[in-house]
């Protein structure tokens, strides 16, 4: 099954993790970079933001005690509302809320998730619903297409670098490539270009 990009959140004993994976039919050349504690998708051809302005964006940023998570450049959005205090479930809701689903030919929803030690939150926001749930156990994902519903996902890695390869091995079709932070005593992140 094809399910377009992924987030997944989880709470473990010791501390919380997110992943993040691309897949594409349309824009396969991208890579993951680490920058600044930041994991960025970015183009291998420049060219091709011309065609498309959403194939790049921060998918993972990371504060003090804790990450984001997302599909786009809500991810900037949510980690500054982040900052300024809201609450997690808030700063997603206004984030997807004001700037809805990605304009592109096929209405791809926005998909997010904060991460916190104890706590995780995802948010998606499409055509017709916004929806925003908090988990303080298990692991769950979400995607832009056929997983548009949070489910449960096994998510087994111990690290952030086991996270994004564990992201990348998914069972879903077209990856292109992945990233994982964990948010415990530190925050640590990771991406995997294969």
């Amino acid at each position: 099954m094809y399910a377009g990009r992924i987030v997944v959140v989880g709470v473990r004993e010791d501390y919380s993790f997110g992943g993040y994976r691309v897949s594409s039919r349309s824009f396969p050349g991208r890579v993951a970079q680490v920058m600044d504690g930041s994991v960025f998708i970015l183009p291998k051809n420049a060219r091709d933001m011309l065609k498309n302005p959403y194939i790049a964006y921060p998918c993972i940023r990371t504060g003090r005690d804790f990450a984001v998570v997302s599909n786009g450049s809500h991810t900037d959005v949510i980690f500054d509302k982040m900052v300024e205090g809201y609450p997690p479930r808030d700063a997603i809701a206004t984030a997807l809320l004001s700037m809805d689903y990605e304009k592109d030919e096929y209405s791809t929803p926005r998909i997010a998730g904060v991460v916190l030690r104890d706590e995780v939150y995802l948010g998606f926001v499409g055509r017709y619903r916004l929806r925003v749930e908090k988990f303080t156990e298990g692991s769950h994902h979400v995607a832009t297409y056929g997983v548009t519903d949070f489910r449960e996902i096994e998510i087994h890695g111990e690290n952030a670098m086991d996270i994004a390869r564990e992201m990348y091995r998914l069972e879903y079709e077209h990856p292109i490539c992945s990233a994982g932070v964990t948010v415990g005593d530190r925050v640590e992140i990771a991406r995997y270009n294969p």
